[in-house]
């Protein structure tokens, strides 16, 4: 029983490292394309146990977001 809730904590963590500002910076930077990811101003993250959202600012605009919680399949719609 301690071993797997050890597991389940450590998977936890791993899955919240995914979700960094930087990486949410990034992604989103990828996904709308042609801007910088030092462009893009993260707000409003929304960490889910298989899933994160959040809002961002760029140079095109106003976009919200969202991603699994590895941040893989990133999709972006302009607001």
């Amino acid at each position: 029983m301690q071993r797997g809730f050890a597991l389940l904590v450590i998977g936890i963590a791993f899955a919240g490292c995914a979700s960094t500002s930087e990486n949410l910076q990034r992604e989103t930077a990828r996904n709308i394309g042609d801007v910088h990811p030092d462009k893009v101003t993260v707000s409003n993250v929304n960490r889910g146990v298989t899933s994160v959202s959040w809002e961002a600012e760029t140079p095109k605009g106003p976009f919200s977001c969202s991603a699994d919680d590895m941040v893989r399949r990133v999709h972006c719609v302009k607001k």
